[in-house]
Parts: C-alpha cells; sequence; structure tokens
C-alpha cells in the first residue's frame, strides 16, 4: 500500500532557537533538531487523489 512520510519536530522551537543564538550552542541545536524529529508515515489507498486534493486547498489540517 502507497504510504506519504512526513517529518515533524516534537521539541521546543524556543530552546532549539536560543541554542543557536551562540556560536558553541549550534551544533548542539543541529543534533537537538535530529533527535527531536519525528518521521510519521500514512498508509493511504489513492495517493495521486490526496496530492491533487492538497494542491487545490480543498485539504485541511485535523488535529
Amino acid at each position: 500500500m502507497p504510504k506519504i512520510i512526513r517529518y515533524e519536530f516534537m521539541g521546543s522551537w524556543f530552546r532549539f532557537w536560543l541554542m543557536c543564538l551562540t556560536v558553541v550552542g549550534i551544533p548542539f541545536a543541529v543534533l537537538y533538531l535530529i533527535d527531536g524529529t519525528l518521521r510519521i508515515e500514512h498508509e493511504i489507498d489513492d495517493p495521486e487523489r490526496f496530492v491533487e486534493e492538497f494542491r487545490s486547498g480543498r485539504l485541511t489540517k485535523k488535529r
């Protein structure tokens, strides 16, 4: 079955940008970003229809 794969950062954006303010904190910020990012896979029946509806604006983000 075809999949839609997306990545979402689950950490604190405030903490990430705070670490980016200093030169020493940038490597730690990158590690924090990589460690806090999740890969989310959705199995769907018709990926072409999904992409078409997404591009046309007919899909809304549900939370």
